[in-house]
């Protein structure tokens, strides 16, 4: 629905039967017939977070911080879900966040932040403590009814109380915003209106440059007015203080001009970087890839993946996807003329598979590649070469008890068959296939490391405690 339907249909919105009408208008022009309405039954039920379980309304897990302990995630039952994702439209057609706000804000980004305090004397970050559940929700209901939403009381309750959940302590109980919520972000961004006022305002008194990205605070600026009980340490205290707020002194860092500067998570000491560490763990997990397999490079990416994110949505990541991620954030960072982001790009579009007739719609992915042999050993059984009917070769094996055929490249019919690899494959379609052909470059020979006496699995679980430190081989 366009933007302006939904801002004028908010202004003239008195109740919860006038917002559920929106709410189902919205999900109608998004998915047709394929989206079931929702119900004023499920709005009574999902906006009292008073009297009905969290359980029935957020599931709870936790995931790993890098600084070190565990961040607590509430995310809604689906049924909730569902209503915050498209009231979350609603918010976003009548609410932009101050211009000093750079997470959670379309068309801004993590880049976005770093680039205003690049190659300056001093950065001081800070981070504001256990962000989201410090708003309560009677401040969401008062943020609410006023501009630019402007709902009654009535409808602001409701509202509040789709967006709220209920957080119970040892010996008291709260109702606060969750994080994990579509619509959380944004609501912390219009909470923080007048902090982001008032620090920007502080900001240009000292001539300092301010930013704010969810939690993260940046001031950088050639002089110093950051020692600790100076006049404007003293002042920004009070004002985050007075903004319902309380400073995570653990992680407040002055960084000074010589040193590595960092701004969410990305260097500014001279221009907008990502760290060495990021760049060398996507070289590292793409070399396991292309010199032992994607299952083999899988099985030790897994462990760490695992360790670092602590919950896992949705079962185990594909590795290919998480490298790709990795990759598109690389290039938003750095370009798409970068030459280490098109190196690794080039490598892991090799990896990920070669157009076999240079059109992109019948281009190939090679999942996973091993020699002949060492298949055979996995599948317990013979890959036999064979001809059809009209006398074309193919490979026929058995895996499991059933017989699966692979396609044989034509350039690859005159080798020796135990010389060719077999690749699983995946097109464009998602239908997956055997394909026999021959290896992509030069063959792994352990026995030629300088640890010959060591098997393939133990390298590679050297390669793991040494965080794939490549000049262990």
């Amino acid at each position: 629905m366009d933007r302006e339907k939904i801002k004028l249909r908010v202004e003239h919105m008195k109740d919860k039967t006038d917002l559920l009408a929106l709410l189902n208008d919205i999900k109608a022009d998004e998915l047709g017939d394929r989206g079931f309405p929702f119900t004023m039954k499920q709005i009574n039920f999902y906006c009292n977070p008073f009297s009905i379980p969290n359980s029935k309304r957020y599931h709870d897990f936790f995931i790993a911080k890098k600084s070190g302990g565990a961040r607590h995630i509430s995310a809604p039952v689906n049924g909730l879900k569902s209503i915050q994702t498209y009231l979350n439209i609603i918010f976003q057609a009548i609410y932009e966040p101050s211009r000093w706000a750079m997470g959670f804000a379309q068309n801004r980004s993590v880049v976005d932040n770093a680039q205003m305090h690049i190659a300056q004397n001093y950065v001081f970050n800070m981070d504001l403590k256990d962000f989201f559940p410090s708003i309560p929700q009677a401040r969401v209901w008062g943020r609410l009814k006023v501009p630019p939403f402007n709902f009654n009381p009535e409808l602001a309750s409701v509202i509040a109380g789709l967006c709220c959940m209920k957080l119970v302590n040892e010996d008291s109980e709260k109702y606060i915003l969750p994080q994990g919520a579509p619509t959380s972000p944004l609501l912390t961004n219009a909470i923080c209106d007048k902090l982001d006022y008032k620090l920007a305002k502080l900001a240009s008194h000292y001539g300092l440059i301010y930013s704010r990205y969810a939690d993260d605070i940046t001031f950088s600026s050639m002089h110093n007015v950051y020692q600790k009980d100076s006049r404007f340490m003293k002042t920004l205290f009070k004002i985050i203080q007075e903004q319902g707020f309380q400073v995570n002194e653990v992680k407040t860092r002055l960084q000074k001009k010589g040193s590595r500067q960092e701004v969410t998570g990305l260097i500014v000491s001279d221009k907008v970087n990502v760290t060495r560490k990021y760049v060398e763990d996507i070289r590292n997990i793409l070399y396991i890839w292309q010199k032992y397999g994607l299952t083999t490079a899988y099985q030790r990416f897994i462990v760490h993946y695992q360790l670092e994110k602590g919950h896992i949505k949705k079962g185990a990541p594909h590795l290919e996807n998480v490298i790709a991620g990795k990759l598109d954030y690389l290039k938003m960072v750095k370009g798409e003329d970068d030459s280490t982001y098109v190196k690794l790009r080039k490598l892991y579009n090799v990896l990920m598979g070669v157009p076999l007739y240079g059109n992109s719609e019948t281009a190939i992915k090679y999942l996973d590649t091993q020699r002949i042999t060492d298949f055979e050993k996995r599948i317990g059984t013979k890959v036999e070469m064979k001809l059809s009917k009209n006398g074309k070769k193919y490979a026929s094996f058995l895996i499991d008890g059933e017989k699966q055929v692979a396609t044989i490249s034509k350039n690859s019919e005159k080798l020796e068959f135990t010389n060719l690899v077999i690749s699983l494959c995946e097109n464009q379609q998602k239908e997956r296939f055997y394909f026999v052909h021959r290896p992509f470059g030069k063959d792994v020979d352990v026995k030629k490391k300088k640890h010959s006496s060591m098997t393939l699995d133990e390298i590679l679980a050297k390669l793991c405690e040494t965080n794939f430190d490549l000049s262990y081989l």
